[in-house]
């Protein structure tokens, strides 16, 4: 049995981590704990717990995931908004600790896949573009799954994609952001949950790659995969692609 502590267990996704994460018989949610007081929370949890589930802000998971790691837990982390060097000192902190642990952009099966067609289609298609869409209380933009698909199809091809130069702009920045020539489009209305799709351009053709996430009880699953294995590794993957053994 593999022991579950939720950081951010207040949210909209940690409150559904609170109520699923326990239907794997091999999981069990030993407590949670929202923003107020979290280190000293996690102090108080650690010791009957094995793993913690992050679901925090980019501004306290740093802190917080480290600080799981001092006190002997594996760590899994689905917090948008990590720099690199925070994820780097993360990985340094679990190797020293014999610890593993996960982040990821994304925790919908099918979003991994989404991620993962679309590396591939890269090597391909000419162009690219990500329109994500999400509720309208989702605090930032574009999506943490949108950049780091972005980063992906720009890593993929192995140089930036063309972006073709606007001659005259009606409204400004009607184009949206640009990571690696991919563009992104973010979408915030009320009646989406979380949404995205890839547009990859070519000669005579487009490729659409989509997936939508009909409700947060989409990540339960990958979570759940992730729980199961950190435990079983040392250091940080990065990516719930790596854990569900796909290449591009």
């Amino acid at each position: 049995m593999t022991r579950v502590v939720v950081a951010g267990a207040t949210g909209r996704v940690g409150r559904v981590m609170m109520a699923g994460l326990n239907q794997p018989p091999t999981i069990e949610v030993v407590g949670g704990f929202g923003s107020s007081n979290a280190v000293g929370e996690l102090e108080r949890l650690a010791p009957g717990a094995d793993v913690l589930v992050d679901f925090t802000t980019g501004a306290a998971a740093p802190g917080l995931l480290l600080a799981a790691v001092q006190a002997g837990m594996h760590v899994v982390s689905g917090t948008s908004g990590l720099a690199s060097h925070a994820l780097d000192d993360l990985d340094q902190a679990l190797r020293k600790a014999n610890r593993g642990g996960l982040w990821a952009a994304n925790f919908a099966i099918g979003g991994a896949l989404m991620m993962h067609f679309a590396r591939i289609a890269a090597r391909f298609m000419d162009a690219a573009e990500v329109i994500e869409l999400h509720h309208d209380k989702k605090v930032d933009a574009p999506s943490g799954t949108a950049v780091q698909t972005a980063r992906d199809i720009r890593a993929a091809r192995g140089t930036d994609l063309p972006d073709p130069r606007v001659e005259r702009w009606t409204l400004e920045g009607a184009r949206g952001a640009v990571d690696g020539g991919v563009r992104i489009h973010s979408v915030r209305l009320p009646g989406f949950n979380a949404h995205q799709e890839v547009l990859f351009g070519s000669l005579g053709q487009v490729l659409s790659i989509r997936h939508d996430a009909l409700g947060r009880e989409a990540y339960l699953p990958g979570v759940a995969l992730a729980v199961r294995e950190v435990p079983k590794r040392v250091g940080l993957v990065r990516g719930l692609d790596t854990l569900m053994g796909l290449e591009s």
